[in-house]
């Protein structure tokens, strides 16, 4: 059989299926986009989800890729099994609507069996297929002819693709076979009858026929446009290939693995031998190489595409992932910092077809590095809560074993392992019960979202063609309607209602890429209809959402106008965006990365990828480089070419988080801004007048969303409402000050009001009186404070001419009621009795409206024969409260 490295075994993939008149999709970004069901992209398909269901036309129907995934739900089991991956590379072919199940077990076969392509020898492949689909079964024996021996039926469970809601199907799978070499007990094919897992049938390619939709509540009812989906995993085909007994020795991991032995006293056995004679000590060895070499690359792969560690959703995974690997370290011997030493070997393997990581590599290395070192300062706070909780309690409970995992990042095996050492047990049934609740908990967050849309039939029978001419304006005379249609059907004509419409051509631009639908109206002899919304149809189509008042037929023609107010705000919006992105890579760096945006007419936000705090001088320079681009007068260029020349020739930004079609549209603003973007924009960066940021929020660790607004009459509403809003708050607290100064005056305060007076509309001035609110607020609290501390000693004044009386024991004491006093007054008074007799017992009552309160106190002096708080509780008034013997407290 053929020798083949990864990179050739991906390649020669990818090539077949061009041949076979498959459209090549470049990988997209691990985040997924505009899919909330999911926190990860999990499968080859996972970014196909549009093209299945309707939603979007694909470029082809015939499509092919290789995309990254990350799959966390089993995260135990990696580097235990042979072939578990937290992030693993699918190869796909898909079909959409095109060819089925006959042609796809044909490619599947030619692919892997031809002497031009991967001349496995057909006598090693075994088929599994799904008992009920009788179709797949006879291709592979009549058209294949696989024989009856390598061939088996199996359940629903195995062979049945199927999310809840959406496209479902059989499908069937192939699988190698090693030799009996794998096969201990000499069990054979039926290791595969059974669904035994096994180390000798390596499942290799598994084909969804996906023909079923899936209404949520397993009622299935046949696709209107059946689809096949392929997935074949690089690092299982790559092990055959290159004969290894496991994933970790193929060369993707392998270069890592021997990094790590070169920092480390321990060595890492070949599997193979270690399979056969299993030693536990060098199988816990080899685990701990095989975990620090997957975690590294999906770590790196996971911040090259903009996540961070952190203490939610994907940054808590990622912080998890370098936490594990760094434990795995210490097994190993290795006790400091070692992992970003890693990342170039993981680039090294994958930089050819994932070249983008080259220039990733630095802020992977300091990103891990910092997070190694933060990890390790916490780990030795982890062993001392731990040390505690056994000295103290003598066990480890479960729920304190799962409290120094999730705060500590302690794994409960290294929990377990020191509480032996120290004769102590720790709760793991508890433990693990409360881990799967925190598990299901993380599931449940996710599992009302909808992973599928059902397939539309509707979507997928528009086929009409329809230009945007909104580029440049925003009217259209003379438009054809071209297509009718609600939620249920299609129609040829409509009066009176809401429905949507497409017109062959049109100036109304759908929501995408973070620019606001166009708003506006249709209008004819016969009807007027104003449009609500614009969204973006499966093959580019602009589909209009219309209130129709009067009647339309498909063929009538329509004026189409576009709410210029609108889109002349949301083009200023929209550039705004480009030119504040640009701003934040000069001033914090090329780091940055945005992570998604929305522009309308009211303003602008961006979210942005950065592992750093960001300080109020560097957004205020950032802001001023917009303003400084924006009275530069920069034209505005639109450059229609291929990928690689946005990216090699006018320099556009590009990361990876959607697909782009053959050629792109480049929007740039001279050397400063140049992006990918299918928006409208102004023709001249003096058209977007002025630019303020608004705020800066943290969405999460790494993630930041900036707001901010263009335009001199939005900025100046912005400023008029912000700084009324400023003044309303000084003006506050200078009602609080004129209510009190009679008591205490403060020529701070006074001061600082009289510079908030007489102010102009300006940015400047917002920043003035943000200083002088805070300024202020500081004063105001120390005010209120003599304030209060003058009104208390005026209050206890006409209390504090007390004298004690001796008690039948000869004893002085004070007895009295101090009605209007609170229990903090109280205890002041009690403390200046104490204060001013050196043997003396107070018992102080008062009634007031908010309740009765009762104080006693005891001089120091007297606390060896008598208590407060015993004394507190004989008294007959049956407080209820507590104290200790100087100072008992509560109410009656």
């Amino acid at each position: 059989m053929k020798k083949l490295t990864t990179n050739e075994i991906r390649k020669m993939w990818l090539d077949f299926f061009e041949k076979k008149d498959h459209h090549f999709l470049e990988t997209v970004s691990l985040i997924p986009v505009d899919d909330p069901s999911l926190l990860w992209i999990n499968s080859g398909v996972a970014t196909l989800k549009p093209y299945f269901d309707g939603r979007k036309r694909p470029p082809s129907p015939r499509l092919t890729n290789s995309q990254k995934a990350i799959r966390t739900n089993d995260i135990e089991n990696v580097g235990v099994t042979a072939r578990h991956h937290t992030m693993f590379e699918m190869l796909g072919n898909f079909s959409i609507g095109d060819y089925f199940k006959k042609e796809a077990i044909a490619f599947a076969w030619e692919l892997l069996t031809s002497d031009k392509w991967f001349a496995i020898p057909s006598e090693k492949l075994y088929i599994t297929v799904f008992d009920k689909d009788v179709d797949a079964y006879e291709y592979w024996i009549n058209d294949i002819g696989i024989k009856p021996d390598h061939i088996f039926r199996l359940l629903r469970d195995t062979n049945f693709w199927d999310v809840g809601q959406g496209p479902c199907g059989p499908n069937t799978e192939i699988f190698f076979d090693r030799g009996e070499k794998w096969d201990k007990e000499n069990n054979g094919p039926r290791l595969l009858a059974e669904d035994i897992e096994n180390d000798r049938y390596i499942e290799i390619w598994n084909i969804v026929f996906s023909q079923f939709n899936n209404d949520g509540f397993d009622n299935y009812s046949e696709l209107p446009r059946k689809n096949i989906d392929t997935g074949a995993g690089l690092e299982r085909i790559a092990s055959i290939f290159q004969d290894t007994p496991t994933n970790f020795e193929t060369d993707i991991f392998w270069p890592t693995i021997e990094q790590i032995e070169k920092i480390c006293d321990s060595k890492y056995k070949y599997s193979m031998g270690n399979y056969f004679n299993e030693d536990k000590t060098q199988t816990k060895i080899n685990t701990a190489f095989k975990v620090i070499a997957d975690h590294i690359r999906a770590t790196s792969f996971a911040i090259a595409d903009g996540v961070f560690p952190g203490n939610k959703d994907r940054g808590y995974i990622i912080r998890r992932l370098i936490r594990r690997a760094l434990m795995k370290g210490m097994e190993l011997g290795i006790n400091g910092p070692f992992l970003s030493t890693l990342v170039i070997k993981v680039i090294d393997a994958m930089k050819d077809f994932y070249p983008y990581l080259i220039e990733k590599q630095n802020l992977i290395e300091i990103t891990i590095l910092n997070e190694e070192v933060k990890f390790l300062k916490t780990l030795s706070k982890g062993y001392e809560a731990l040390n505690k909780m056994i000295q103290t309690d003598k066990k480890v409970t479960g729920k304190n074993a799962l409290l120094l995992f999730e705060s500590y990042g302690f794994p409960i095996e290294q929990t377990i392992e020191i509480a032996e050492d120290r004769n102590v047990k720790v709760d793991i049934e508890e433990f693990n019960k409360l881990f799967e609740q925190a598990k299901e908990q993380a599931r449940n967050a996710r599992k009302d979202l909808k992973a599928w849309d059902k397939q539309n039939e509707i979507f997928t029978k528009i086929n009409v063609e329809s230009e945007f001419t909104g580029w440049e304006k925003t009217q259209h005379e003379q438009a054809k309607i071209v297509y009718i249609f609600t939620d249920e059907e299609i129609l040829t004509e409509a009066a009176d209602t809401e429905v949507y419409v497409i017109l062959d051509k049109t100036p109304f631009y759908a929501e995408k890429g973070g620019q606001a639908a166009d708003t506006g109206y249709l209008v004819n002899n016969a009807m007027r209809a104003d449009v609500i919304d614009t969204q973006q149809g499966p093959n580019h189509q602009h589909i209009h959402k219309i209130q129709l008042d009067g009647s339309i037929k498909i063929g009538d023609t329509v004026d189409a106008f576009v709410n210029e107010h609108k889109r002349t705000y949301t083009m200023k919006n929209h550039s705004g965006t480009h030119l504040i992105h640009s701003a934040l890579r000069v001033v914090l760096g090329e780091t940055v990365m945005q992570s998604g945006s929305y522009n309308d007419e009211f303003g602008l936000r961006m979210d942005f990828t950065y592992n750093e705090s960001i300080k109020p001088e560097e957004l205020l320079e950032a802001e001023e480089l917009v303003v400084k681009k924006i009275n530069e007068k920069i034209a505005r260029e639109v450059h229609f070419c291929s990928m690689q020349d946005a990216i090699n020739k006018y320099h556009a930004l590009a990361f990876f988080t959607e697909k782009y079609d053959d050629i792109v549209r480049v929007v740039k603003f001279s050397d400063f801004s140049s992006e990918l973007c299918g928006g409208t924009h102004v023709d001249n960066t003096i058209d977007i007048e002025d630019f303020t940021i608004t705020g800066l929020e943290s969405k999460g660790s790494g993630v930041y969303r900036i707001k901010c607004v263009t335009s001199k009459q939005a900025i100046n509403e912005y400023l008029n409402t912000e700084i009324n809003k400023l003044l309303k708050q000084i003006k506050d607290i200078n009602h609080k000050y004129e209510s009190t100064k009679t008591f205490a005056s403060d020529e701070k305060i006074e001061e600082l009001i009289k510079q908030s007076n007489n102010k102009d509309i300006s940015k400047a001035t917002i920043l003035e009186l943000k200083a002088i609110l805070d300024n202020l607020t500081a004063s105001m609290k120390n005010h209120e404070r003599k304030v209060e501390e003058l009104l208390t000693t005026q209050k206890l004044e006409k209390f504090k001419s007390f004298e004690p009386k001796p008690n039948a024991e000869g004893v002085l004491v004070i007895e009295e009621k101090v009605d209007g006093l609170n229990i903090k007054d109280m205890k002041t008074l009690v403390d200046d009795y104490k204060n001013k007799f050196d043997e003396v017992i107070i018992t102080l009552t008062s009634e007031n409206a908010e309740g009765n309160f009762v104080v006693v106190g005891v001089s120091e002096n007297l606390q060896a024969k008598y208590s407060a708080i015993e004394i507190f509780k004989v008294l007959p008034i049956l407080p209820k409260g507590g104290g200790n013997a100087s100072l008992a407290q509560g109410k009656f």
